[in-house]
C-alpha cells in the first residue's frame, strides 16, 4: 500500500469580500498529535477574530486541545467533512492505494483545500485526480451514495467526491449550481459560477431515512419559515425518475463573496457526537458572541421550533454563527430541520434540563434564563404552536404521501390514529 505524503504545515486564508487576506499558518506535531496555530500579523492588525471563545488575537502560538476533535482547533475542525464526507475521502484514497488511516487532520484539511464550506482556505491543497464532467444527473449521483452506503465497490467515488465539496452531515450530500428559470444543474468546485446559477446543496437519502425523506424535509421547511424561523431559501428538486431530492440555498455564499461560518460545536470545543451542550449554553454564546438580544430571540425560536416539530437530531453541529467582513456576528439560517428521534429518543441538545418530554413550561423556563419576556415568549411559542398545527398543509405542498403525513401528524398534534408500526423507528434525520 502506497504511503501519503503527509502535511506538516498550511498557510490559512480568509475570503471576505472577494478579498483573500492571510490568517496565519497551521502546524502539525505528530509525536503530540496535535495542532499549533500562530496568527499572520495583518490578521491582528485587521483585528481579524476569527474563533472568539478558543482562539485569541495575539501573537505567538496557540496548541489546540487534544479532544474533543483529534488534536485540532474547533474553527478549523469545522472546515471539515464528517460522516458522508469524510467516508468518501477515506473510500477514494484506498481505490487509488493509499492508506488513509494514516491521514492527520491536517491532511485532511489540505484535501479540503479551497473548496471548502465557508470562508477559510488552505494551502498548499491535496492532489486529487480531476474529474472532468460536471453534468449533475441527480438519479445517478442518488444510486451512487445508495453504492457507497451499502459498502458496494461499484460506486463511482470519484465523482461523488468531487461533488460532495466538503460538506458534513451523516446525509450524502453535493453542492451545485443551480438556475431557478430553468431548472439546470451544474457542479460548483468553487470556482465561480456561470451568469443565472446560485450556489445550493442537494441531500440523498441515506439507509436511515425515511422513503420520502427529500419531500419531508422540504414540508418541515415550509413549516419552520411559517413558524417565522429563519431560513435559507429551499425546494425539493426533481430527478428523471420522479423522485423529489431536497435542496437549499447555501447561506456561507454571498452577493460579494464566501462567508465565514462557524459552529456551536467549533466555537465551544464541545463534542457533537456526546450530549455536552444544551440549548442554556447556546442562547448564552448567541448573546455573547452577537450582544443582541434580537439574535436571542432567534435561536428561541429554533428551540422551540424543534421542541414542538419533534427535531431531536438538535446537537451542537447544527447551530451555527456567521461573521461578516466588519467582524459582525449573528446566527446562520436554520439547517437540518426535519422530524428526528434523537438518542435514545432524547434531544442532543436539553431543554431546561429535560430531553425526553420538553413541553410548554421547559421551552418558557429557557426564555426566563435567557431574559427574554414572557410575553415575547409566549408569542414565538404560540406562533411555533401554529404552524406545526397546520402540518398537513406543508406536507401536501411538499407532495408527501398521506400516509406519511398522518404518522407524523399523529406524533406531532396527537390528531388521527396511531400508525400500524412505530414511526420513530424509521424517521432519521
Amino acid at each position: 500500500m502506497k504511503q501519503i505524503d503527509h502535511v506538516g504545515a498550511l498557510d490559512v486564508a480568509i475570503q471576505l469580500d472577494s478579498e483573500l487576506i492571510k490568517v496565519g499558518k497551521l502546524a502539525w506535531r505528530t509525536r503530540e498529535r496535535r495542532s499549533y496555530f500562530e496568527y499572520a500579523p495583518e490578521a491582528i492588525e485587521r483585528r481579524l477574530l476569527l474563533s472568539p471563545f478558543n482562539l485569541k488575537l495575539e501573537g505567538g502560538v496557540q496548541a489546540a486541545p487534544n479532544a474533543p476533535f483529534e488534536g485540532l482547533h474547533g474553527i478549523f475542525n469545522d472546515s471539515l467533512p464528517d460522516g458522508w464526507g469524510r467516508k468518501l475521502l477515506d473510500r477514494r484514497l484506498q481505490r487509488m492505494g493509499y492508506d488513509f488511516t494514516t491521514l492527520s487532520p491536517l491532511d485532511r484539511l489540505s484535501y479540503v483545500g479551497t473548496t471548502g464550506m465557508g470562508a477559510l482556505r488552505y494551502t498548499p491543497a491535496g492532489a486529487l485526480k480531476e474529474v472532468a464532467d460536471k453534468t449533475i444527473d441527480l438519479d445517478w449521483l442518488a444510486k451512487q451514495a445508495e453504492l457507497v452506503d451499502g459498502e458496494m465497490d461499484a460506486a463511482d467515488i470519484d465523482g461523488l467526491q468531487a461533488a460532495q465539496g466538503g460538506l458534513g452531515g451523516v446525509r450524502p450530500k453535493i453542492v451545485v449550481g443551480y438556475d431557478k428559470t430553468n431548472g439546470r444543474l451544474i457542479q460548483d468546485r468553487n470556482e465561480g459560477l456561470s451568469a443565472g446559477y446560485e450556489a445550493w446543496l442537494v441531500k440523498f437519502r441515506a439507509d436511515s431515512d425515511p422513503r420520502e425523506i427529500g419531500a419531508e424535509e422540504y414540508a418541515y421547511s415550509l413549516m419552520a419559515g411559517a413558524a417565522g424561523v429563519d431560513m435559507a431559501e429551499t425546494a425539493l428538486l426533481k430527478g428523471a425518475s420522479g423522485v423529489g431530492y431536497f435542496a437549499a440555498r447555501r447561506f456561507d455564499r454571498g452577493a460579494k463573496g464566501p462567508i465565514h461560518i462557524h459552529t456551536l460545536s467549533g466555537l465551544l470545543h464541545a463534542d457533537h457526537r456526546a450530549p455536552q451542550v444544551d440549548y442554556s449554553m447556546l442562547l448564552k454564546a448567541t448573546r455573547l458572541l452577537t450582544r443582541d438580544q434580537r439574535h436571542v430571540e432567534r435561536m428561541f425560536r429554533r428551540m422551540a421550533f424543534n421542541v414542538f416539530a419533534r427535531n431531536r437530531d438538535d446537537h451542537s453541529k447544527n447551530h451555527a454563527f456567521q461573521m461578516d467582513a466588519a467582524g459582525t456576528w449573528s446566527p446562520t439560517p436554520a439547517y437540518d430541520l426535519t422530524f428526528s428521534i434523537g438518542p435514545g429518543g432524547e434531544h442532543n441538545m436539553a431543554i431546561a434540563g429535560e430531553g425526553r418530554t420538553p413541553g410548554r413550561g421547559h421551552v418558557l423556563e429557557e426564555a426566563r434564563t435567557a431574559g427574554i419576556k414572557e410575553s415575547a415568549a409566549t408569542e414565538i411559542i404560540d406562533e411555533v404552536r401554529e404552524a406545526v398545527d397546520a402540518w398537513p398543509q406543508f406536507a401536501e405542498e411538499a407532495g408527501l404521501s398521506q400516509r406519511r403525513t398522518a404518522e407524523l401528524d399523529f406524533v406531532l398534534n396527537d390528531r388521527g390514529v396511531p400508525p400500524k408500526h412505530d414511526v420513530k423507528a424509521t424517521a432519521q434525520s
